[in-house]
């Protein structure tokens, strides 16, 4: 089992989304206050007696550090931008 449905299943998780599809699947996103990582995977039949993870993603909780370097220079100019 992938440790996203083994969150999923045990309620390791403080929030969740989900996204289903017209084919069927169902996109699941979950995350846990600090942990750091958010499991998001692709599922066929969820819940059902044939349910199979399509996809499965382990991403971290933090934006990458391109956006954090973006984020940090207009937190810079914010500050010369009030003198």
């Amino acid at each position: 089992m992938k440790a996203g449905m083994r969150k999923l299943y045990s309620g390791d998780f403080n929030t969740m989304s989900q996204e289903r599809l017209s084919d069927g699947t169902v996109i699941i996103t979950l995350a846990k206050e600090g942990e750091g990582v958010s499991y998001r995977f692709k599922v066929k039949d969820l819940y059902g007696e044939h349910e199979e993870v399509l996809d499965h993603k382990i991403m971290p909780n933090k934006p990458p550090k391109w956006i954090r370097d973006r984020m940090k220079e207009a937190t810079d100019h914010a500050g010369k931008d009030k003198g």
